[in-house]
């Protein structure tokens, strides 16, 4: 068995996000959770994670402190932890607040802006980050290591994170609904349940790996598969005509918007709680 890495971590906020992120994390890391309803924490401390409804002496006790609010509450939380956190990493990935409001709410952190998703849970999320401009560069190993626990990991700038929830936040959403269709399409022409399952899932792991190694463009993939009068046209030429493209298109515009609307709100709300 690997030994611990002795870099103990607290996640502040242990949803859905975040209580994944503590999954992924106990394996090799020291992990405190908290969340205000302690009683949903049981099971991340049957997984080996300290649970604990008391953020400061959390982040008191921690060497980097993960947050996993909702926007509305990042400013109150790192308020309440504020002088617990004076010289330590904090990574926050609450959509929508800014590294410029993380600082003003606790001027001597060092903030980390990042978003992930649920994929974290079995260590194959793909997370962003953003380190804001003073951020030690000594302290940039460290924290990829403990981001590449979640999956694969790209630093980006900041100015991109909204339309990011909107890809990787909300894609597995998107991937899902997909896999769905595939799967409903499969039980109408009665294929058993559980082998439209299983087709449906691998042909969509089967297709991103491809995509990611060959670094094709999608399309010319796309026409690989494609043979004159064959059965993929078929399917193709449905596709095309319900505007499947169009559809997702409009539904990261759609999302990006939001997340750009929810991230204007949050950072007015915030604005007001610093004040």
């Amino acid at each position: 068995m690997e030994e611990k890495d002795k870099t103990r971590i607290c996640v502040i906020g242990a949803g859905i996000v975040g209580g994944a992120i503590s999954e992924a994390l106990v394996p090799r890391y020291p992990v405190t959770a908290t969340r205000r309803s302690f009683d949903k924490l049981n099971g991340l401390s049957e997984k080996g994670v300290r649970v604990t409804s008391d953020n400061r002496a959390a982040a008191e006790d921690a060497d980097l402190v993960i947050l996993s609010v909702k926007p509305a509450q990042v400013v109150p939380v790192l308020k309440e932890i504020a002088e617990t956190v004076s010289g330590k990493t904090v990574v926050s990935f609450a959509a929508a607040i800014s590294t410029d409001i993380l600082r003003l709410a606790a001027p001597k952190a060092h903030f980390v802006r990042a978003m992930t998703n649920i994929a974290v849970r079995i260590h194959k999320g793909f997370t962003l980050f953003y380190p804001e401009p003073d951020f030690p560069a000594e302290r940039l190993s460290l924290l990829e290591r403990i981001l590449m626990e979640l999956g694969e990991i790209q630093q980006v700038d900041e100015q991109y994170l909204d339309v990011l929830t909107a890809m990787s936040g909300s894609g597995p959403a998107y991937i899902f609904t997909v896999i769905e269709s595939m799967i409903y399409g499969a039980l109408r022409e009665g294929l058993p349940r559980n082998l439209a399952l299983m087709a449906a899932a691998h042909t969509a792991i089967g297709a991103s790996c491809l995509l990611l190694e060959t670094g094709k463009h999608p399309a010319e993939l796309r026409d690989m598969v494609l043979t004159p009068g064959g059965v993929t046209i078929d399917g193709i030429y449905e596709l095309e005509e319900s505007r499947i493209r169009t559809a997702f298109m409009k539904a990261i515009s759609a999302a990006s918007a939001r997340a750009r609307a929810l991230s204007a709100e949050a950072r007015a709300q915030a604005m007001q709680e610093i004040e």
